[in-house]
């Protein structure tokens, strides 16, 4: 069964390229446009982790990386600015770094967070 990741982000053009990669790399995703709907996914469904894109309001990152840690969901904040992360189930990976930052990051977290959902061991 492939490990299911939470993907948050409005991006038009990067998150659904961001999305085939994660699928690519063996992830099945639940993509979500926004915070509110983003919520109430983690609430509902079991998530391996969740990637929140760098179009998430700040707010709503602390929002939603709150709720994760209450739930001990992974989660990798999309973050140009690479804002220090507040717990060891955060990581904040630069968009610019590519796509293995993101997956290296995520596979990690994955594991750390709950060894059921470990994600794929290649890319």
């Amino acid at each position: 069964m492939r490990p299911a990741v939470l993907s948050i982000s409005a991006e038009r053009v990067l998150a659904p390229i961001r999305n085939t990669v994660l699928a690519h790399a063996g992830y099945g995703v639940i993509p979500a446009t926004n915070a509110e709907s983003g919520l109430k996914i983690l609430q509902q469904r079991h998530v391996c982790a969740m990637i929140i894109g760098h179009s998430v309001t700040l707010t709503d990152q602390q929002t939603l990386c709150s709720e994760a840690r209450k739930l001990g969901v992974p989660a990798v904040v999309m973050d140009p600015y690479e804002h220090v992360p507040r717990s060891g189930l955060e990581v904040h990976v630069n968009p610019l770094d590519g796509p293995e930052m993101f997956l290296d990051a995520l596979a990690t977290l994955a594991g750390r967070g709950q060894e059921h959902c470990a994600g794929p061991t290649s890319h």
